[in-house]
């Protein structure tokens, strides 16, 4: 039987004004080795022994399965997954995403359905709830990207292996549909205009690769300050954005829907993580550091005889 390896790169959307639009992948990734099981569908997780993470990722394999079968009407192909952990979840780097996406490339692959790399990111866009991580993990480099009228719309930009995200995790996890429940359910004229205008310009600004206009475009007005203020792990945000800026970062955000924050920087990426992680510390909470750049690669997939 085939067996097939599977890389799939982490990715951090929003980059602040780019909600639920732009993502980056990122040089941390999940690994897969699946191949067809002879009854059901089987997973085996390295590096975690979390019987509740096993149960969670199960059932997101088990809806990416459903999904393929219910869109191409192909029989049930039962799996044996085994997975290396190595994308933190609920940390907002789309660990959910890199799952989904091996599952339906896997069956795309086993049963030659020949789909388009769109169809696929659709398909996991949809489990998703929205297109950047998914994008962003597939095609590598930065996205940005859409459902427009049922249909899967990105644009992809390679970005310079110069730079460096510094990823702070605090320990609490965040998970995307809490994040989401706290947002006002209207906001201002002023606020749609603010953070549109940041969205449009930090868009041009990185794939055009002018750098120094980066640092103010990063702020928005629509799901940081929410955030911010009304999930505890996520308080420390401005003052740990504010401090990376202090140690000569561009700037930085809140990845995903967190808990993990993220700062752009060409120089000085420990003392930048060091000043992060001493503001973190300032609220009481203890943080992860990795120092990640810019996957231009995206998803890989190779078969093993």
């Amino acid at each position: 039987m085939t067996s097939l390896s599977i890389h799939v790169p982490a990715s951090s959307a929003n980059l602040g004004p780019g909600y639920d639009t732009l993502g980056v992948a990122l040089t941390l990734a999940n690994e897969f080795l699946i191949q067809p099981a002879p009854e059901k569908t089987t997973l085996h997780i390295n590096n975690h022994p979390s019987g509740s993470l096993h149960s969670l990722c199960l059932e997101m394999i088990q809806a990416a399965e459903e999904l393929f079968r219910r869109h191409t009407g192909k029989p049930a192909l039962p799996l044996a997954i085994t997975l290396d952990d190595h994308v933190p979840i609920a940390r907002g780097m789309a660990s959910s995403a890199t799952i989904r996406l091996a599952i339906l490339t896997a069956l795309n692959h086993l049963w030659d359905t020949q789909l388009s790399s769109r169809e696929l990111v659709l398909w996991a866009s949809q489990l998703e709830g929205c297109s950047d991580n998914a994008a962003a993990s597939y095609f590598g480099g930065l996205t940005a990207s859409g459902i427009i009228q049922g249909a899967l719309l990105y644009y992809q930009f390679e970005m310079p292996d110069a730079i460096d995200f510094v990823a702070v995790s605090p320990v609490s996890q965040v998970k995307t549909d809490q994040a989401r429940a706290v947002f006002a359910p209207t906001i201002s004229r002023a606020d749609a205009v603010h953070t549109l205008n940041r969205g449009i310009l930090l868009a041009c600004a990185l794939a055009s690769g002018a750098f120094d206009d980066v640092g103010a475009l990063l702020d928005d007005k629509i799901h940081q300050p929410d955030r911010q203020a009304n999930i505890p792990a996520l308080r420390p945000l401005f003052d740990v954005i504010a401090a990376a800026k202090d140690a000569g970062a561009l700037g930085g955000y809140l990845s995903g829907s967190g808990s993990t924050m993220m700062a752009l920087t060409f120089q000085n990426k420990e003392s930048v993580a060091q000043a992060m992680q001493e503001a973190i510390r300032r609220h009481g909470m203890e943080a992860e550091i990795r120092f990640l750049k810019v996957d231009n690669q995206g998803i890989q997939i190779h078969e093993i005889p």
